[in-house]
C-alpha cells in the first residue's frame, strides 16, 4: 500500500475516483458509459494540448499562446476550405502553420533568451490578431464532409480523435520516459546549470520542446475546427492556456520544472472534464461551476504538494 501512494500520480487519480464516486451518488446519470464517452469527446483538444504543456512546464516555462495558435491555425484550415483546397492537404497546412508559431516561441525564449512568459504574452496576443485578421472578424464554418471526419469520424467504432490522442499520448510517455531527448527535458528543467555541464544543448532542447507544442497545438486545432464544424478567430481557445497549464499542475507537475507526467496530466485533464460535467448533470448553477472547479484544482495541487513533501523527507532520511 505504502509503494503504491508513493507512485507520482496516485493522489490526482484518487482524488479523481473520490470525485467519481461523489457525483454518481448525487446524480445516478453520471455514471453512465455515454456520459464517461461524453467526457472524453469534450476534451480531446485539452489532452492534446497539455501534452505539449507537460513539457514546457518540465522545462520550468509556460506558454501563454496556445489558445491563440489553436485559433490562427483553426482559422487557417477554414480560411484554406474555403478557397477549395482539399480537407486532408488543408488539415496538414495547419499543422505546418502550428509548428511555425512553436518556432517563433522557440527561436525567441531558446536563441535570444527571453523570457518565456514575455515572448509568449506577445504572440499570444499576436497570433490572435493574426486569426482576427485573416478571417475578417467572421465565422469560419460549412465544412466539407471529408474534414468532419477529422473531428466526428470513427474507425471500427471508435472515435478517430481519440484514437489520434492515445496514439500521441503513448508516443510522448515513451519519448519522455525512454529516450535520450526525454532525458534532456527533465534535466534542462531540474537543473539547467547541471545539464549545461553535462554537456546538454539547452538553448536546442528548449527550442524543440517549443516546436513540438506548436506541432500538438496544429493536430488539436485541425480535430477543434471538424469537430465544432465552425470557427470563431476572437474566442477561439480564450482559456485554453490556463486549463492545460492547470491540469498539468493537478497531474502533480511543478512550475519550477523538472516535476511531472504525461500520464499525471492526463488524470488532471480528466479530473476537470470530470468536475464540469458532473456539476453541470448534478444541476449546480452554472455561475458556481468555476468557482467550484478551481476550489478542487487547488485542493488536487495541495494534495500533490504534500505528497511530493513526503517523497522528499522520505529520501532525506534515506540519505542520512
Amino acid at each position: 500500500m505504502k509503494r503504491i501512494l508513493n507512485v507520482h500520480e496516485a493522489p490526482i487519480l484518487m482524488f479523481t475516483i473520490l470525485v467519481i464516486v461523489l457525483f454518481s451518488l448525487i446524480s445516478p446519470d453520471f455514471f453512465a458509459i455515454a456520459n464517461f464517452r461524453l467526457i472524453l469527446d469534450q476534451n480531446i483538444t485539452m489532452f492534446i494540448v497539455a501534452i505539449g504543456m507537460t513539457m514546457v512546464i518540465l522545462l520550468g516555462g509556460m506558454d501563454l499562446s496556445v489558445g491563440s495558435v489553436l485559433a490562427v491555425t483553426a482559422t487557417s484550415v477554414g480560411l484554406f476550405l474555403s478557397k477549395g483546397i482539399s480537407p486532408g492537404a488543408a488539415a496538414l497546412l495547419g499543422i505546418v502553420i502550428g509548428v511555425l508559431c512553436g518556432m517563433v516561441n522557440g527561436y525567441f525564449i531558446a536563441v535570444r533568451r527571453i523570457p518565456d512568459i514575455i515572448v509568449t504574452l506577445a504572440t499570444m496576443y499576436i497570433f490572435r490578431g493574426v486569426a482576427v485578421g485573416i478571417s475578417g472578424g467572421t465565422w469560419m464554418n460549412n465544412f466539407p464532409e471529408g474534414f468532419r471526419f477529422f473531428g466526428q469520424g470513427t474507425v471500427a467504432s471508435i472515435s478517430f480523435p481519440l484514437l489520434v490522442a492515445i496514439l500521441l499520448i503513448a508516443v510522448f510517455i515513451y519519448l519522455l520516459k525512454f529516450t535520450r531527448a526525454g532525458r534532456r527535458i527533465y534535466s534542462v528543467g531540474g537543473n539547467s546549470s547541471a545539464a549545461k555541464l553535462a554537456g546538454i544543448s539547452v538553448p536546442k532542447t528548449k527550442f524543440m520542446v517549443y516546436v513540438l507544442t506548436g506541432l500538438l497545438v496544429g493536430i488539436a486545432s485541425v480535430i477543434f475546427a471538424a469537430k465544432v464544424g465552425s470557427v470563431q478567430a476572437s474566442t477561439a481557445g480564450n482559456s485554453l492556456s490556463f486549463e492545460v497549464m492547470a491540469a498539468v499542475l493537478i497531474g502533480g507537475g511543478s512550475i519550477f520544472g523538472g516535476v511531472g507526467t504525461i500520464a499525471g496530466t492526463m488524470l488532471g485533464v480528466l479530473f476537470m472534464g470530470i468536475v464540469k460535467n458532473g456539476l453541470i448533470i448534478s444541476k449546480v448553477s452554472p455561475f458556481w461551476v468555476d468557482a467550484t472547479t478551481g476550489f478542487l484544482i487547488i485542493l488536487a495541487i495541495v494534495i500533490n504538494t504534500l505528497q511530493r513533501a513526503r517523497q522528499n523527507k522520505g529520501k532525506e532520511g534515506d540519505l542520512v
